[in-house]
């Protein structure tokens, strides 16, 4: 007989695939689509400090444990978007202090041991005075003092300062100060203003013991704490905000996949807290800096072929024992277990292996489920104290308390109520009484009034006739009209009468001199019921109430001087002159129906510009005034503009360019203000503020309050340069302004003539244009902003914050006469927000330009007249002057 042993036999290759590994998190295809996730981690904390440091110090932080910092601050930043996607692809597993994610259809680890080799940081066991009872070395001399002298709280901004202007020139002092900063700012941040912890400062005072603390255990923890409580429904959120050094989980999957750094993108933006407190030593953080491409990565986690390293090998220059990356709470989690244990025998993977996962409409019943619990604990809440309680002792305290104060109310009511009623009765009657008498003499004095004016006129008009009594209803004036002869001004009557509505009272009564339309007047030519009085103002039309007013003063004088002026009412019969129409030698009625008549034209009259300086019109009125003055950079003929538009569209297509104004031109420039296919850039807007200056300097005083002068967006961007160093000044009235901002401005002693109003663009936030206009005079700044519900007023201070503190110190002798002191003062800010609104935002800058001019030439009123309509022809036309400056069309 033959013996045989038995042994174990392994797992064959079928059951081995069988084993079951974690489930995804959620479904493939389900993944959210956030934004990014959130840090509080400087992504340019890092080089910030080194760049501060010197070389020696520098080189002493190389060889302690924060050494491979060093490396890092010269590797990718942080991209917030790829940690978004990578939190998103995340396994569910039992394990407490590790997590593992999955990318092109393998399993990558993230672990404290991963954290270890990727850091550098030392990862051990906490000493024995556990986690971080560093509270405890705080003993009868604080160290604090050595470190800040009296100062209780240090930011890390001011740190950072104090090393880049070398406060302190201790070599130690400065490498704590930089350990300090990269342990509050890079490993341990918590807030978006970090400030130095007292138990960090104490715990430094021995520089050998810090470096050897596990600085790397206490950030993992932080770390990991801030992703494991991160569920399905919080991680469906757009942003996730997310505790520690999350760098490092990029590090991670840099090492773990070398194809993503195989495309990066350069970033100028910036999260930093500290960013903004960093003075103009810390120029590196304007610096593009690279990030990794998500898009990029998208495209690799589809790839198949990719290098994928689940588990990270060691470095052979920084070993890490495993007795010290191991946590001895860890939960075992057998499907980790399989999916560790294929690894190891190198069995491949697919994205088809791991399955499971909640879809979308699982997150949302999920996020309704937690609605519906937390509202019934609230309910179980109210349901137990309400029951704790008896409603009718309640009541009966209540009626027991205010019963009193109810009968006193009810006896006050009823009182009340009896006075109301007697004081209605008597206010009745003697109203009554008043509107009775008042009336009976009212009637009385029209009466009188009437028969002793329709007396006098015919007296004066045929002689002496007997005029029978007249009615208390009858009211005859038969001294202005007559049977046989009709009012020669009641056609133009009639027509002011319809137009009433679009005029009301001028606001001043100054006169002015209106050329274009001027009502001659003569001092002998009277018609029925008008007595020679003062020739009316010179504006197009009197108001109704100068009109009153007039007829008023004519009547009372017909009543004292009729008897003065009988031969003149004798000499004529008819009048010689209607209201608004010039006088002819003809009579009235010919000069109407000749003037009608002799009128061809079909286009509008035009509309006096004095009109809108002395009276409320209608905006029908306003339009017709905007039409006749023409488009800003409109031609006189359109059929012009039409044939030099085809002719320039020809030259469009070949390739030219020009000096205008020393801006180089190219047709791509003239492209773009005719299409508009984006928002204007700032040479494009440079250019038509020249254009605008060839355009309208000939229509401006040269001064006064309307002399007006366009800068190009030179001048905002050498404010906004300027506004750093001009806000760290103390003694503003002697800062020195570059010549960029000085030259356009008067000086103490300057000689020359400077305007009074000085307009320029200004692009906010790079989002939107606005033009703005400075009065040096009003100490008034109009913004005029063809889109206010862009930026709140509250945003829009933010933005113009240099501008509103710059220009009263730049500007200070501007309308001030040679020699005088300025006063400095805030200037006012005003935005108009009846202005016509243009959504388009690639529309902005044409619209901030035709604004400025128009206002300069206009007035705020013609501005709101600026619609959608006018906008093609203004940028044919302004295209077709900018090109005539290198060749007429």
């Amino acid at each position: 007989m033959v013996s045989a042993r038995l042994v174990d036999c392994p797992d064959s290759p079928e059951e081995e695939d069988m084993r079951p590994i974690p489930d995804m998190m959620f479904a493939a295809g389900e993944e959210p689509v956030g934004v990014r996730v959130l840090t509080y981690q400087s992504s340019s904390s890092l080089k910030r400090i080194f760049n501060a440091l010197d070389d020696e110090e520098v080189e002493i932080i190389r060889r302690s444990s924060f050494g491979k910092l060093i490396e890092i601050a010269d590797k990718p930043v942080f991209s917030g978007r790829f940690a978004r996607y990578m939190l998103s692809r995340q396994l569910k597993t039992k394990k407490k202090h590790e997590t593992w994610f999955r990318f092109a259809g393998k399993p990558v680890r993230f672990s404290l041991r991963e954290f270890a080799i990727v850091t550098g940081l030392p990862c051990g066991k906490f000493p024995p005075k556990s986690k971080m009872k560093l509270k405890e070395t705080i003993s009868e001399t604080p160290y604090w003092p050595s470190l800040f002298g009296k100062v209780e709280v240090v930011t890390v901004s001011a740190v950072i300062k104090m090393l880049y202007r070398k406060t302190v020139k201790d070599r130690e002092i400065r490498i704590k100060y930089a350990c300090l900063a990269i342990l509050e700012s890079v490993l341990l941040p918590t807030s978006l203003k970090m400030k130095i912890a007292r138990e960090h400062a104490e715990a430094i005072k021995d520089l050998e013991a810090f470096f050897s603390f596990p600085w790397g255990r206490l950030a993992f923890d932080m770390l990991m704490a801030s992703i494991r409580e991160r569920d399905e429904i919080a991680l469906s959120q757009n942003t996730i905000a997310v505790k520690g050094f999350v760098l490092a989980l990029q590090l991670v999957m840099v090492e773990a996949i070398p194809a993503l750094t195989e495309v990066v993108q350069d970033t100028c933006s910036s999260s930093e807290s500290d960013s903004e407190d960093i003075d103009g030593h810390g120029r590196d953080m304007f610096t593009k800096k690279q990030t990794l491409n998500p898009a990029h990565g998208r495209s690799v986690d589809k790839r198949s072929d990719v290098i994928v390293r689940s588990v990270l090998p060691e470095d052979p220059f920084r070993p890490i024992e495993g007795e010290y990356v191991v946590y001895s709470d860890e939960e075992h989690d057998e499907q980790v277990e399989n999916m560790l244990h294929r690894l190891n025998s190198n069995s491949n993977f697919s994205t088809s292996m791991f399955r499971g996962g909640v879809r979308k409409h699982d997150v949302d019943r999920m996020r309704e489920s937690c609605k519906s619990t937390s509202k019934a604990k609230r309910a179980n809440n109210v349901r137990i104290t309400a029951h704790d309680l008896d409603p009718c002792s309640i009541a009966s305290l209540v009626i027991d308390k205010i019963k009193s104060q109810f009968d006193v109310m009810e006896t006050t009511i009823k009182v009340a109520c009896s006075r109301v009623d007697a004081l209605e009765g008597n206010v009745v009657g003697q109203v009554e009484s008043v509107l009775s008498k008042f009336k009976d003499e009212m009637l009385a004095c029209v009466k009188d009034m009437v028969s002793a004016l329709c007396k006098e006129q015919v007296v004066h008009h045929n002689g002496t006739h007997h005029i029978p009594p007249l009615g208390v209803g009858e009211v005859s004036v038969r001294a202005n009209h007559t049977d046989q002869d009709p009012d020669v001004n009641a056609n133009t009557i009639r027509n002011v009468l319809s137009h009433i509505s679009a005029y009301s009272t001028p606001p001043r009564a100054t006169k002015r001199s209106q050329d274009e339309n001027r009502t001659p007047t003569k001092e002998v030519d009277v018609g029925y019921g008008y007595v020679p009085v003062d020739p009316v103002s010179d504006t197009c039309a009197p108001s109704a109430h100068s009109e009153n007013c007039t007829r008023q003063n004519a009547f009372q004088q017909s009543l004292e001087n009729g008897a003065n002026h009988r031969q003149l009412l004798r000499e004529t019969d008819e009048p010689t002159f209607s209201l608004g129409d010039p006088i002819s030698d003809n009579n009235g009625r010919d000069n109407i129906e000749e003037g009608q008549g002799s009128r061809k034209s079909k286009r509008q009259k035009m509309v006096p510009s004095g009109l809108l300086d002395d009276y409320q019109c209608g905006p029908h009125l306003r339009s017709r005034l905007r039409d006749s003055q023409k488009f800003i950079f409109g031609l006189a003929d359109i059929s012009e503009t039409t044939r030099k538009y085809a002719i320039l569209a020809t030259k469009l297509k070949a390739k030219f360019v020009f000096n205008l104004g020393g801006i180089a031109v190219y047709p791509k420039d003239i492209v773009s203000i005719v299409e508009r296919p984006r928002m204007f850039s700032a040479k494009v807007v440079d250019i038509l503020i020249r254009v605008l200056r060839l355009t309208i300097v000939h229509q401006l005083p040269t001064e006064g309050a309307q002399s007006s002068e366009f800068f190009d967006t030179k001048f905002v961007s050498g404010i906004i340069k300027t506004f750093p160093r001009f806000l760290k000044c103390k003694k503003k009235e002697s800062f020195v302004f570059p010549k960029v901002l000085s030259d356009v401005f008067p000086t103490k002693d300057s000689q020359n003539i400077h305007p009074t109003r000085y307009y320029f663009p200004f692009n906010v936030a790079n989002k939107h244009w606005v033009g703005i206009c400075f009065d040096a005079a009003r100490g008034i700044v109009t913004v005029l902003d063809c889109n206010t519900a862009k930026f709140k007023d509250a945003s829009l201070d933010k933005y113009l914050t240099p501008i509103v503190q710059m220009l009263p110190y730049v500007a200070r002798f501007a309308c001030l006469p040679i020699g005088a002191d300025p006063i400095i003062q805030c200037y006012d800010v005003a935005r108009p927000k009846s202005l016509h609104q243009h959504k388009n935002p690639s529309d902005c800058g044409l619209m901030a330009v035709l604004l400025m001019a128009t206002h300069a030439l206009y007035g705020i009123e013609v501005c709101k007249n600026i619609n959608n309509d006018i906008l093609e022809e203004e940028g044919m036309c302004a295209a077709i002057l900018a090109y005539e400056v290198y060749e007429k069309l």
